[in-house]
């Protein structure tokens, strides 16, 4: 995902989109010719009958950080940037081209996988376990405090940030990449925080000690991993 976002792509109602400022500097060009280039665009899509022009280009305005002034562009569909690049020549140009494509289709697979009944049901379902796991955490929190953790009296917030990384490490993903997680992983983050919910609450009722039970998880949460045949794509984009 991060290589889209490196590109400049951004989704917006379900589109994804770039700005011109992006195209214009990655394609070495200066902005003002890239927005004479879309305007010479948009006159000859007026000239087409019932052409919605918000289906390529829209325009916009950015504030520029050295001054404050406000500046225009356009920002554009896949279908805008098209019509844009199709006038690009030389071998840089082909490059990005081909970047573009390869990152306007991950970025539409993505929306369209996160629109599917089956992952926004699977990612509730996460959800509804994660919040569980939180009240299973609360109490550890006062379990490992109870047994002399200054850390986590310290910096409460610390326990939920371990077990959290915990999670993400063995499933492999990173901080507040489970919006773009496959439905695979998010089965797995799922079944993984589930088992840790049930291991905190039957060790604490064992009274094992409160690093031992992070330990009995995470060596639980290898195993499900090791067993789950996890894809080597871990995120939708």
């Amino acid at each position: 995902m991060k290589e889209l976002i490196d590109l400049g792509l951004f989704t917006k109602r379900e589109k994804v989109l770039v700005s011109s400022r992006i195209i214009a500097e990655n394609f070495d060009k200066r902005h003002d010719q890239v927005l004479r280039d879309i305007e010479n665009i948009i006159k000859g899509l007026h000239k087409i009958e019932e052409t919605p022009i918000r289906n390529y280009f829209i325009k916009s305005s950015y504030l520029h950080k050295q001054n404050n002034q406000k500046y225009p562009e356009y920002i554009m569909t896949r279908d805008g940037f098209s019509l844009l690049v199709m006038g690009f020549t030389g071998q840089k140009a082909l490059q990005w081209k081909l970047k573009y494509i390869e990152a306007f289709n991950k970025m539409e697979a993505f929306i369209k996988e996160k629109l599917s009944s089956e992952w926004l049901q699977t990612r509730k379902n996460g959800k509804l376990v994660r919040r569980n796991e939180t009240d299973s955490l609360d109490e550890l929190l006062k379990y490992a405090i109870n047994q002399g953790s200054k850390t986590y009296e310290k910096n409460p917030d610390l326990i939920f940030t371990n077990y959290s990384r915990l999670v993400n490490t063995q499933v492999g993903i990173k901080k507040g990449q489970r919006e773009y997680a496959t439905r695979k992983v998010l089965d797995t983050i799922a079944f993984i925080e589930d088992m840790i919910l049930n291991t905190v609450r039957e060790e604490m009722e064992n009274g094992t000690e409160y690093h031992d039970i992070y330990a009995i998880c995470k060596e639980r949460a290898e195993q499900i991993v090791k067993y789950a045949y996890l894809p080597m794509q871990r995120l939708i984009a």
